[in-house]
């Protein structure tokens, strides 16, 4: 796993770095940490009825970052579904060129 070794590199434990999918019943994440895992999971997934983020949601995360942070942390979220609008299209296979998906 790419992102994981990366972690590893910048010495995240091994604990927090296997926990992420189980991030809310995991005691490795602080409270900030947790609101922006909070967001990140509230946009990503599709929402059966109303909105996705709620605002007591982005009221909490408010809480834990700055305006700046919290705008910082908005459009980190925007790239990584950028990216998975990009993947859900052209189904890149690994070792494939990106350059004509369409091959």
């Amino acid at each position: 796993m790419r992102g994981a070794g990366f972690l590893r590199k910048e010495g995240e434990s091994e604990e927090r770095i296997t926990s992420v999918a189980t991030w809310q019943d995991s005691p490795y994440f602080t409270g900030a940490e947790r609101a922006a895992l909070a967001l990140v999971e509230a946009v990503l997934q599709p929402a059966a009825h109303g909105e996705r983020v709620s605002d007591e949601l982005y009221a909490e995360a408010a809480e834990h970052f700055e305006d700046k942070a919290l705008a910082t942390l908005m459009f980190a979220i925007g790239q990584v579904n950028f990216f998975i609008a990009v993947a859900l299209i052209a189904k890149p296979v690994p070792g494939r060129s990106f350059n004509d998906p369409w091959k």
